[in-house]
């Protein structure tokens, strides 16, 4: 490396420093020192570079006002200073990653791929550590916020992917939750520093609230886990806007499956939809999902809303090779709850959960849509036309069987082998039939032992 290259570099110990000669006629504003000295707190002579030349700018500007006589030894803002230099920077970054990795890396920005590309918030970081020893907190808060006034709400969200240990379907929609609420709020003009707790009870309200339970609960844990992030760095200051923000009680909604004349599907038609040819103009790749949904809905009775946006923590197995599937919130009080897994699920759990992190997806492959249980409940009747499973009645809007009648057809299944219809109803998640004095008020509800038997009592008839 050419000597020229490290003007201004000083090298002491494992540290490199900023050094410039003071002009001798601006010395009276520096307090008579000869020389601008900054630790750049790193050994790595690509970022020692990077910081020089913001260094170099910024004391160009400062001997210029101070040849000017517009400033003083004590008005002289170096935080600002910083700060403005380290936006300039970010923005750089955001405009061009590309060519500022080349910059900092000395590379030929042609030769920089996509996933080497680097980011400004690292060196942003270091810096605040730095302000932070020689100025305390309240110079590391007033130098980030001078920093992140130009920065987006998304703009270190790399940094904590790359921190985040997470499998990678889990990242991918982690970060793209992330990203929906930075979006919005470029939309409305605001950056990182002003996202406060009314603006995200805003956002709160306007779109997590609509969303589907299970997903409103995934996108509020991003963003609030995000937010620890850049509390825990130093990247934002003050709580965490997001910390308490509940979803509204909506009380029972109806659903499609409640009106009176629906009803479970026939054996026969259990066997075409679990045993047919797959049809082949629906896409290939939809095939098992549609199958493994579909089993775990007759052998449970659970809702489609509640199978697809299973995490791979709520399908935990015993020690005894049993497991379950941990309901934890729903339409209803009843709704959360507890479903024994039957032993003919048990290979589908295993082999979506391999390889995957807690709070991946069972179904991973629905993570990054709006409304999984309505993706999934289209693809379904797409599904089921073609094979032909339908009952339209003259008068009927819809079909009388649809998605639901597996849950019927549990119930169905539960009661004829001799099932107690509070047992049914706690495996499920009905009220209604736990709703008398004697179940709904001094019952604590059936023993694990009697729930796993009415899960055991009902199984998929075979093709013949």
């Amino acid at each position: 490396m050419a000597k020229s290259s490290r003007r201004y570099l000083d090298l002491r110990g494992l540290k490199y420093w900023f050094k410039r000669d003071i002009p001798a006629s601006v010395r009276i504003h520096f307090g008579g020192k000869s020389a601008y000295l900054v630790n750049l707190e790193t050994g790595d002579i690509r970022a020692a570079m990077v910081r020089r030349d913001e260094l170099k700018r910024e004391t160009d500007k400062l001997f210029q006002d101070a040849r000017a006589g517009r400033f003083s030894a004590a008005n002289v803002d170096s935080i600002q200073a910083l700060a403005e230099a380290w936006a300039r920077e970010a923005e750089e970054a955001r405009r061009d990653p590309h060519g500022w990795t080349a910059k900092i890396t000395g590379r030929n920005p042609a030769h920089v791929e996509d996933h080497e590309t680097a980011s400004p918030s690292d060196f942003i970081a270091e810096e605040a550590e730095r302000i932070e020893r020689s100025h305390g907190e309240e110079g590391r808060d007033r130098f980030l916020n001078l920093v992140q006034g130009r920065v987006d709400v998304g703009h270190h969200v790399d940094a904590y992917m790359r921190e985040a240990r997470l499998a990678a379907n889990t990242k991918r929609e982690r970060k793209s939750l992330i990203l929906r609420f930075a979006d919005w709020a470029k939309l409305q003009g605001k950056s990182l520093p002003e996202i406060n707790r009314a603006l995200a009870g805003r956002y709160f309200s306007e779109v997590i609230a609509p969303l589907h339970p299970q997903t409103a609960k995934k996108h509020i844990g991003s963003v609030k886990l995000y937010w620890d992030f850049l509390i825990a760095r130093g990247h934002v200051a003050g709580a965490n806007p997001w910390e308490g923000q509940r979803l509204p009680d909506r009380g029972r909604r109806v659903e499609r499956g409640d009106e009176k004349d629906e009803r479970a599907f026939t054996e026969a038609e259990i066997k075409t939809l679990l045993y047919s040819p797959y049809p082949p103009r629906m896409q290939g790749r939809f095939k098992q999902q549609l199958h493994d949904v579909m089993r775990i809905a007759a052998l449970t009775g659970m809702r489609v809303g509640e199978i697809v946006t299973l995490w791979v923590e709520e399908c935990p197995f015993a020690d005894d090779g049993t497991g379950y599937f941990d309901i934890r919130q729903g339409k209803t009080a009843a709704a959360a709850r507890r479903v024994p897994m039957h032993s003919d699920l048990l290979e589908i759990v295993k082999r979506r959960s391999k390889g995957k992190g807690p709070q991946d997806w069972l179904f991973d492959e629905l993570a990054d849509e709006r409304d999984p249980g309505d993706v999934f409940g289209k693809r379904f009747r797409q599904y089921r036309l073609k094979l032909e499973v339908d009952d339209v009645q003259p008068g009927k809007r819809r079909s009388l069987v649809n998605f639901h009648s597996f849950r019927r057809w549990f119930v169905t299944q539960a009661e004829r082998a001799g099932v107690p219809e509070s047992t049914i109803s706690s495996v499920v998640g009905h009220e209604e039939g736990r709703r008398s004095i004697t179940f709904g008020t001094y019952s604590e509800g059936p023993a694990w032992q009697q729930m796993r038997a009415c899960v055991d009592a009902v199984n998929i008839p075979g093709r013949a």
